[in-house]
């Protein structure tokens, strides 16, 4: 039912899980290392730097959110995204970010304590 707003409030909690499980640095690392293809594990550890234990639970959140899939070549393990559009909102933020962070500054005042704030002109 297209107005149900349960409807909404769960793709809402959706989103935010989607969101949390890649609110990790290491993650957003792991996701775009993978951007351009199948990774073997062993890479990702030695490219990330992370302990085995560390990155078997990156990896571990990722998969279970559904962002990537394990496959074996040759009895090694890789990862690889699952979708294109893993890909798609990695540059959609990189996209988001580069606005933000380049739009022009105003100084204002915060109304609840008067401490002069930055704030992106809109």
């Amino acid at each position: 039912m297209p107005n149900d707003p349960h409807a909404g409030l769960i793709l809402t909690d959706l989103k935010a899980e989607l969101f949390k499980s890649m609110g990790h640095p290491s993650r957003i690392q792991l996701l775009e290392m993978l951007a351009d293809g199948a990774v073997a594990v062993s890479q990702l550890r030695d490219s990330t730097g992370l302990e085995p234990s560390n990155l078997s639970q990156h990896l571990g959140v990722l998969r279970r959110q559904r962002l990537i899939v394990p496959l074996r070549r040759n009895g090694r393990l890789f990862y690889e995204l699952a979708s294109p559009e893993v890909n798609v909102l990695l540059a959609a933020a990189r996209a988001l970010l580069g606005a933000l962070l380049n739009a022009p500054r105003i100084a204002t005042v915060d109304p609840l304590d008067g401490v002069p704030r930055e704030a992106a002109l809109r």
